[in-house]
């Protein structure tokens, strides 16, 4: 599954960010980026999910995933 991450700004100041690990995640973020335009203040950064760091415990009854989370690299939506 690829995951994209838009960090979304206006006058420079951070709003919060848009993530989709959807099937259609690229052409959801194609969407936002459109909606959200330079002409209105927005600055949008761009990451996909290359890689997933991962806490696992281990104990008497085996190994258990504690919790993951996906690490981001900047990209673009080109393509």
């Amino acid at each position: 599954m690829t995951i994209y991450r838009i960090d979304i700004r206006r006058h420079g100041r951070l709003l919060g960010h848009f993530e989709s690990g959807t099937p259609w995640s690229l052409e959801a973020a194609r969407d936002i980026a459109a909606t959200l335009g330079k002409a209105d203040g927005y600055q949008l950064t761009f990451a996909l999910a290359r890689d997933e760091r991962r806490l696992v415990e281990s104990g008497p009854n085996g190994m258990r995933l504690v919790s993951s989370e996906p690490l981001f690299v900047a990209t673009t939506l080109e393509g």
